[in-house]
């Protein structure tokens, strides 16, 4: 997968994304999304995700790292989704377009409770094509700004 030297900590199975910040200015890495069955690396269904910021970076929000939850984005009130981060796996990976016109495959959201693994609510086919999340455009939004964005690549 293309992007920065994955650290030697960074489990090499599933899928990843890297999120970098959109400001052309300072486009700098937010962290890297990985999707993943830890009870089956070989597993083409990834059943968990874990947000990995890098120390050097400056966290998402000022209130703290970002951390998981894979609790459905449509379940919470307004209010509390201005608070979150949102997820959204887009159906193309077409990075050219703003988020809002490559389409909604998928979307959840994390928060900022302490979760290193968190499992979705829906198993993810780690596959090219068809409901496959390889290739696709990942965003992340918070109160309707999007913080960064990446492509999801094979995870080796």
């Amino acid at each position: 997968m293309c992007g920065p030297e994955t650290p030697s900590s960074t489990p090499r199975i599933g899928a990843r994304v890297d999120f970098f910040s959109l400001s052309s200015r300072d486009r700098h890495l937010l962290g890297n999304l990985l999707f993943l069955n830890p009870s089956n690396h070989n597993s083409q269904q990834a059943t968990h995700f874990s947000f990995i910021s890098p120390s050097t970076t400056p966290v998402l929000s000022e209130r703290g790292p970002v951390r998981g939850d894979a609790s459905d984005s449509s379940d919470s009130s307004d209010s509390e989704l201005d608070d979150r981060v949102i997820v959204s796996i887009h159906q193309t990976g077409d990075m050219t377009k703003s988020v809002h016109e490559c389409g909604l495959l998928k979307q959840f959201t994390l928060d900022e409770s302490s979760c290193q693994m968190c499992a979705l609510k829906e198993n993810l086919s780690i596959s090219v094509g068809q409901d496959g999340i390889i290739g696709r455009r990942v965003s992340m939004m918070r109160g309707g700004v999007v913080l960064g964005d990446g492509i999801v690549g094979y995870n080796c």
